[in-house]
């Protein structure tokens, strides 16, 4: 009994480390104690429709090793071993179940830099890329090499980790220039609706109201932009958790926002009790150009609207994602980088997001 209480110790502190956020399905924890005891498999509330099955370390060529500490969803948590030759590699061979009615697609390896404990060590997936379906009810097997990255001189040969192998409906895989934003995406619809944290909504317009404190000119925005406050920026990471900082095939990315609150749609009686929509305005883009006075740099930024039509109970997006630019600008309005001006966004076509709606 006490082992079996140490053993769910163990996995609730795993499942609480993973970033996938919202509900748990089955942790298996992988385990061999002095007594020789086997697996331990702890079953949760099973609510995601495609899963890792199955992972095990594929012996070969690799001189590497592989042990696999669990999974969770498509989330796998390993320890890979390395030796002192830069060609050392090591392989994992995962096996992913699609328990939907629908076809669902690879999308891309994401993880948080403080689940990644090398960053001499790249993993790659050379059998599955970015688009490559999962029929409905149906199994997909796929390699995980992890080896050294390009010209380093190898000298720590450990590396922990928790990977995120997400697959999404078909229907709903974003364009691979934007997947880092429609991670925001996905998890804005969430804080709308109170899905991951129940008061998420109240939190984020609770910190909008209070725009004296925060140095914002009144609680019609919010933003983790260069030049917000630290208040505004923790919460927004808060909310969003670990969507607006991630690590996606490999490459560190980071999303700015603004959420801006106003009436967007001209309708009233949509949007919140006042008749304001919720945008919310997205960039990858480096802010720290600045251009000139007269010519300053623009940014690209996609921007999204969400209205309701019950007073800000409910929430839907209006639309697409859209893809446009936007000024450059300081926090403030002025003249320089950090953050950009949602006034001045246009789409692709040359329209603005209220003409979009």
């Amino acid at each position: 009994m006490k082992r079996f209480t140490l053993y769910l110790t163990i996995v609730l502190i795993l499942v609480s480390a993973l970033f996938c956020s919202g509900v748990y399905a089955t942790w298996i924890y992988m385990s061999n104690d002095v007594d020789g005891g086997s697996d331990v498999s702890i079953d949760f509330q099973d609510r995601y429709l495609v899963y890792i099955t199955d992972a095990v370390w594929v012996t070969g060529d690799g001189t590497g090793s592989v042990v696999i500490k669990g999974y969770n969803a498509t989330t796998l948590g390993s320890t890979v071993t390395l030796d002192s030759s830069k060609t050392t590699y090591a392989t994992a061979k995962l096996t992913v179940y699609n328990s939907s009615s629908e076809v669902y697609a690879f999308n891309a390896v994401k993880y948080v830099s403080e689940n990644y404990s090398n960053t001499d060590v790249v993993v790659e997936h050379p059998n599955i890329k970015h688009g490559d379906t999962v029929d409905a009810g149906a199994y997909i097997n796929f390699n995980v090499v992890f080896s050294y990255k390009s010209g380093v001189t190898p000298s720590n040969y450990l590396l922990d980790s928790f990977l995120n192998f997400e697959f999404t409906p078909l229907d709903e895989l974003p364009e691979e220039e934007v997947i880092a934003v429609s991670g925001a995406l996905g998890q804005f619809k969430d804080i709308l609706n109170g899905e991951s944290i129940s008061d998420s909504l109240a939190q984020l317009t609770d910190q909008m109201d209070d725009y004296n404190a925060n140095d914002r000119h009144d609680d019609s925005y919010i933003g983790n932009v260069n030049g917000a406050s630290d208040e505004d920026a923790v919460l927004l990471e808060n909310l969003f958790q670990e969507n607006l900082t991630l690590n996606i095939e490999g490459v560190e990315t980071n999303v700015t926002i603004l959420i801006k609150r106003e009436d967007v749609d001209g309708d009233l009686t949509t949007g919140d009790a006042d008749g304001r929509e919720m945008t919310i305005y997205m960039t990858t883009s480096d802010l720290r150009q600045t251009g000139s006075w007269f010519r300053p740099a623009s940014a690209t930024v996609y921007v999204s609207v969400f209205t309701s039509d019950d007073d800000g109970e409910n929430w839907y997006q209006i639309g697409d994602m859209y893809e446009g630019k936007a000024t450059i600008k300081q926090y403030s309005g002025m003249p320089g980088g950090g953050s950009f001006d949602t006034d001045t966004w246009k789409s692709t076509d040359g329209k603005t997001i209220s003409q979009l709606v």
